[in-house]
C-alpha cells in the first residue's frame, strides 16, 4: 500500500507556453525547487524557459513518473535539459528503498526522453523547526544518505550533478523557521546555481 502525506500536492507550470519556439529545460522538485523557479527565470532572462514540476509524491508512489509523464509529453515542449532535485518528502523510504526508487525513475527519464540532458540535484539541508543554525539530526542524516545515492546514479549514468547541499550548510540567514525553507535572499541564491549549470548544457 502506497504511503501518503497528510497533504499531497502537485504544481505543473509552463512559462510563457505559447512560446514553443523557445529553448525550454524543466525543473522537477519541490516546495524547493517552487520557490527557485521564477528566479531562475529571472536569471535566465528569455534565452532559455524553466518550466517547473513541483510535487509531494514519494518517489514509490506510481503517480510520481505519471505526473512526470504528463509534464514531458506536452506537445511541443521540448526540453534542453531536466534538473531533477527529490530528497525532501517521502520519509518512510529508507536509504535502500530510496535509491531502489530513484534509479527507476532516472532510468525512465533516460529511457523515454533521452533528448534531454538530465542534471541530478542534491537536497538542501534540514534544520531543526525555529532554530536555523542547528541541523535535524535525524532527517538531515537522511538528506545526506539520499544526497549520496544521487551522486552514486550521477556516476553510474554519466550525468551532470548540481550541488544543492554545501552552499545551503550552515547559511542560517537563508533559512525561515520551518527547517526545509529558505527566504528571498536564499531562493535567490539557489537559483543562481541551478541558472548557471542550465546554461552549461
Amino acid at each position: 500500500m502506497i504511503r501518503l502525506e497528510q497533504y499531497e500536492w502537485c504544481d505543473f507550470w509552463w512559462q510563457e507556453a505559447p512560446r514553443q519556439d523557445n529553448k525550454r529545460v524543466l525543473l522537477v522538485g519541490d516546495s524547493i525547487t517552487r520557490a527557485y523557479r521564477p528566479y531562475v527565470n529571472e536569471l535566465l532572462q528569455g534565452d532559455i524557459f524553466a518550466d517547473q514540476l513541483a510535487s509531494s509524491r514519494a518517489l514509490d508512489n506510481p503517480a510520481y513518473i505519471a505526473e512526470l509523464d504528463y509534464m514531458l509529453l506536452q506537445q511541443n515542449m521540448n526540453y534542453q535539459g531536466i534538473h531533477f532535485n527529490n530528497g525532501l518528502h517521502g520519509w518512510h523510504l529508507s536509504a535502500d528503498e530510496y535509491e531502489f526508487h530513484l534509479e527507476k525513475v532516472i532510468q525512465h527519464i533516460l529511457n523515454h526522453f533521452d533528448s534531454s540532458k538530465l542534471i541530478l540535484a542534491l537536497s538542501t539541508p534540514v534544520t531543526k523547526p525555529n532554530f536555523p543554525t542547528e541541523l535535524d539530526a535525524e532527517l538531515n542524516n537522511k538528506v545526506i544518505e539520499r544526497n549520496k545515492a544521487m551522486e552514486h546514479l550521477a556516476h553510474k549514468y554519466k550525468v551532470k550533478m548540481n550541488d544543492l547541499y554545501t552552499p545551503m550548510l550552515g547559511k542560517n540567514e537563508y533559512r525561515v523557521d520551518d527547517g526545509y525553507h529558505y527566504n528571498d535572499t536564499g531562493e535567490k541564491a539557489q537559483a543562481e546555481i541551478v541558472a548557471k549549470i542550465i546554461r552549461s548544457i
